[in-house]
């Protein structure tokens, strides 16, 4: 008796409960925002690994327990308590604890890795080719490249920069070639005469072509004026061929570093995941027999299902009720905890469980 009675105590310390027969407010309070916080950080967990399914849509959930790896139905039919991990000569609250422990540990390291994944992600989007469909909304150095451009270190290069003289590229219009190449070397002083040309092969949806201007550095800025009036788009850009060389290496270490990135994220969801859902598992059963022996009492006498009725969840609940109800006795109007979190009314202990909140085809 003296036993039952200090393991009654005990138990119901672990949730708050009064040992009185009656849960005072406060301690119900307690126990629903203690619950509540639990629920919402699992739930936080879990959601980390969205991404999971971003990286691969047919990413397969497999739960890794006690030397075995099982599809995520097969693990809930087959359910058994690992000893290994949570060892029974372990307090409640000591096991509680280290779950906790272990999701946070693992909800760091996820934040954490998800992070630098997307990290290189927006790194490697930074030094992305821009794709657009004209040439104003394009990167020079991915349209003059050193395969369209001359540099052969001569006069006749494409592009001429010295102390003194400089080169332009010039956007013109469809149809406008004409009248650019009667008005450019007049647009200032101090433009090279007869250095206007064409890049051959350069141009866009719109029939835009790419041009290049010889001018002394200090005719730039009135030329770029004269351009805008006259609808010429100048564009900035100094031709380097290292510099492209340079740019195309980091694009690919970047591209490398993702996938890397991802194969490493990827394995990270899938092992993390499954600690977690372990985890939680863990976590459920032991409110499921904390709160057992509350409504019961001592010796543990009852037996623990998952169910996942199909259809109207109201009629299973009146199902279950109908046939229970008669064995709760005096605890009949417990509370316990729905889908949604809160707390209703059942003739036995009900704990909500959601391992997915939206399933994977959308359906």
């Amino acid at each position: 008796t003296i036993w039952r009675k200090q393991t009654h105590k005990w138990i119901a310390s672990c949730i708050g409960w009064s040992g009185s027969g009656e849960q005072s407010a406060e301690h119900e309070a307690n126990k629903k925002q203690r619950n509540t916080e639990m629920r919402k950080h699992l739930r936080s967990a879990t959601s980390v690994f969205l991404p999971y399914v971003e990286l691969d849509p047919k990413a397969k959930f497999v739960v890794k327990s006690q030397r075995k790896d099982l599809p995520l139905l097969d693990y809930l039919g087959t359910w058994s308590w690992d000893e290994a991990k949570y060892p029974k000569s372990r307090s409640i609250p000591d096991m509680l604890s280290y779950a906790m422990s272990t999701v946070n540990h693992i909800d760091e390291e996820a934040r954490n890795k998800t992070m630098q994944f997307n990290d290189f992600k927006t790194q490697m989007s930074n030094l992305a080719k821009k794709d657009a469909a004209n040439l104003a909304g394009r990167d020079l150095i991915d349209v003059l490249t050193p395969d369209k451009v001359k540099a052969d270190g001569g006069p006749d290069d494409d592009f001429i920069s010295t102390e003194h003289l400089t080169t332009i590229p010039v956007i013109v219009p469809r149809g406008g070639e004409e009248e650019f190449l009667k008005m450019y070397e007049t647009m200032q002083e101090n433009v090279v005469p007869r250095s206007a040309r064409q890049f051959k092969g350069i141009d866009d949806k719109d029939g835009n072509s790419l041009w290049r201007v010889v001018m002394f550095r200090s005719a730039v800025e009135g030329f770029k004026k004269v351009c805008r009036e006259k609808r010429f788009a100048v564009r900035e850009f100094e031709y380097n061929k290292d510099g492209y060389v340079k740019l195309e290496q980091q694009r690919k270490n970047v591209e490398e570093s993702v996938k890397r990135q991802r194969d490493l994220v990827h394995g990270l969801y899938q092992a993390s995941w499954s600690d977690v859902f372990v985890a939680w598992m863990h976590i459920k059963a032991m409110r499921v027999f904390v709160e057992s022996v509350l409504r019961f009492g001592m010796p543990p006498s009852f037996a623990s299902f998952i169910m996942s009725p199909k259809g109207d969840t109201a009629l299973a609940r009146k199902a279950l009720a109908d046939i229970l109800g008669k064995q709760a006795g005096a605890m009949s109007t417990s509370m316990s905890e729905t889908a949604d979190g809160d707390d209703e009314f059942f003739p036995y202990v009900s704990l909500s469980f959601m391992p997915f909140a939206v399933n994977r085809d959308g359906k």
